[in-house]
């Protein structure tokens, strides 16, 4: 089953272009390297032990255990062991009985019918119960909460506009109809509802009995969130070193499979150490490993990597308009961005092809559309990329009257000057050339582009600034991690009132696109692959967003683990049947009592 991305509901951001990696089926192959998504270990399992796991990365996770409240991928990722989803799913991503929780929808009468487990608990022991369920939606909704997970998918809920604009004190569609059964009206049915994580309906639960004294408005920052959440997963959380680590141990009332370890002890590592902590197996596993550490422990003998293609891409963004008073993204004209043949000169003077070969470990593809083929029919592998060509960009800026002036920059078509400033994240060396490289391709062309700041950001402060409605950027790269509903590739970022659409980019056309994804129409799967393709051609000719990379994520398993899968169908989660191998391990530092 898994957890939900946190773009299951609509977007999670992950890092960008050069920096972590991004996650069908047995076997997938990138160039040169072939992936296997399970690890097959026949040897002994060994009762209980301590599972090691680190996750690259050179920012401290904010460690804010509600989904529906965090936007950092470190948290979110770090979570799944306790934060598993209620439902199962099949290998394309729709649901199947046997969760932790079952839906029927029915669309005749426009419902979703949710029946929960009798054995489906809290790690307090408490049942999870539908007014748990309903409390995800009040969350999400609740404009005090700081949640940015509101969406037009939400919206197809009835009452749920009138709650979030503050006009009802509850939600007229979610009906509880006893303690384990909650019915959910819509004013419509699409066919992005047969799949787990599609944004319509939440895979989670959120503990209504622990949380409910606590305002909205603070309860990101409650250590009840922080410091002693609750879960429904296999494990439950012990301890939490802020940023750093966390050690989980079995969540005794758990629904699903009896967890096989003692304890889990997750732990950030900066990068640029995770290739020494490998070689010394100093973790058991290494989640979300990046292309960096692969290009230099692939072929360290007692792991073994497992990857899928992942379902978002690594891209570069343009700022073309504002967030309004009401949450919904308004074109702003007067933007040099909203300069069509400007977006596409920059597209076409990046060297995008050459930089996915030399960087990309064999563990990237080259964008050709905004939809990984990772969605199989629903994406146009007819389209083609921007090639190279600094000809054609230097003449779409001269046609466009953009002049060069004496110092080789150029100037708007109105005169004034033209510099664009540049949102990225410092994620390492290689990130920092891929960044260099562009800038020096675009001042080819004439156009001057700054950094904002004058440095690439640390992560949080860089995602901070991606979510404020800034004028201090123009353009900046990006990666998405989306679920496997196919239309969330189009409607989770790209619609006006999405919380994620960073570029507040809204036309008439793309709108009208957009709601074609998800109409009755679309129930009809050739049409809607259809307008799906016709979605990924608007984007291109439009430029608002240019696709750089699809990648793979990846996930370095130690030989002494046994059970471990990045496929998350055959069972309820990933974490079900995990253990360790009746084998002595060394240069294992344990997590400390005092921390």
């Amino acid at each position: 089953m898994g957890r939900r991305h946190l773009f299951t509901q609509t977007i999670a951001l992950l890092t960008v272009l050069a920096g972590t990696l991004a996650v069908p089926t047995i076997t997938v192959l990138a160039k040169d390297v072939t992936l296997k998504q399970t690890h097959v270990n026949h040897k002994k399992e060994l009762k209980g032990g301590t599972l090691k796991v680190g996750y690259p990365s050179n920012t401290n996770f904010k460690g804010i255990f509600i989904q529906e409240l965090g936007t950092d991928s470190e948290t979110n990722r770090l979570a799944e062991l306790g934060q598993s989803g209620l439902f199962r799913k099949d290998k394309n991503g729709k649901y199947v009985k046997g969760g932790l929780a079952d839906v029927s929808f029915d669309r005749g009468s426009k419902t979703a019918l949710i029946t929960i487990g009798p054995k489906t608990r809290w790690s307090d022991g408490k049942p999870v119960t539908a007014r748990d369920m309903a409390f995800v939606y009040e969350i999400i909704a609740n404009k005090d909460s700081t949640s940015e997970y509101y969406s037009d998918a939400l919206e197809t809920i009835m009452g749920m506009k009138e709650y979030h604009e503050g006009k009802a004190d509850k939600i007229s569609g979610l009906q509880i109809k006893d303690s384990k059964h909650l019915l959910i009206h819509y004013k419509k049915m699409t066919p992005a509802m047969e799949y787990v994580d599609s944004g319509y309906l939440y895979n989670d639960a959120q503990p209504y009995h622990y949380l409910k004294d606590v305002p909205m408005s603070k309860m990101a920052q409650s250590d009840k969130v922080r410091k002693h959440p609750l879960f429904f997963g296999p494990y439950t959380i012990k301890k939490v070193v802020q940023g750093e680590a966390i050690e989980w141990v079995p969540n005794k009332y758990y629904g699903g499979k009896k967890p096989k370890l003692d304890k889990v002890v997750e732990e950030v590592v900066p990068v640029a150490q995770i290739a020494e902590a490998m070689r010394s197996h100093k973790n058991d596993v290494i989640l979300h490993e990046s292309r960096a550490t692969y290009a230099k422990t692939s072929k360290v003998d007692q792991y073994v990597t497992l990857g899928t293609m992942a379902y978002g891409l690594q891209y570069m963004g343009f700022r073309v308009g504002d967030k309004g008073a009401n949450g919904t993204s308004v074109l702003d004209k007067k933007l040099v961005t909203n300069n069509r043949s400007l977006r596409l000169a920059l597209a076409y003077a990046m060297n995008t092809q050459q930089i996915v070969k030399e960087y990309g470990a064999g563990l990237q593809k080259w964008a050709n559309s905004m939809v990984s083929p990772a969605y199989g029919a629903y994406h146009d592998n007819k389209i083609k990329p921007y090639y190279q060509n600094l000809k054609k960009a230097d003449q779409l800026l001269d046609r466009a009257g953009f002049k060069r002036g004496k110092d080789g920059y150029r100037t708007q078509p109105n005169g004034k000057e033209l510099t664009l400033h540049l949102l990225d994240q410092a994620s390492g060396r290689g990130n920092d050339e891929i960044r260099a490289n562009y800038m020096q391709l675009w001042k080819k062309i004439g156009v001057r582009v700054e950094l904002v700041n004058d440095r690439p950001l640390e992560f949080n402060t860089y995602e901070d600034l991606l979510h404020s409605n800034s004028h201090k950027f123009d353009i900046w790269f990006g990666n998405w991690s989306l679920g496997q509903e196919p239309s969330t590739a189009a409607t989770a970022a790209y619609s006006p009132k999405s919380s994620f659409n960073h570029g507040h980019f809204v036309t008439k056309e793309n709108t009208k696109l957009l709601k074609s994804l998800n109409s009755e129409k679309a129930f009809n799967p050739k049409y809607r692959i259809e307008q799906m393709h016709k979605w990924q051609e608007y984007m291109r000719k439009e430029a608002y967003v240019v696709p750089l990379s699809y990648s793979y994520d990846l996930t370095a398993v130690g030989k002494n683990v046994k059970g471990m899968t990045v496929d998350d169908s055959t069972q309820l989660t990933v974490w079900d049947n995990v253990c360790l191998r009746q084998i002595a391990r060394n240069n294992l530092n344990e997590f400390s009592d005092a921390d």
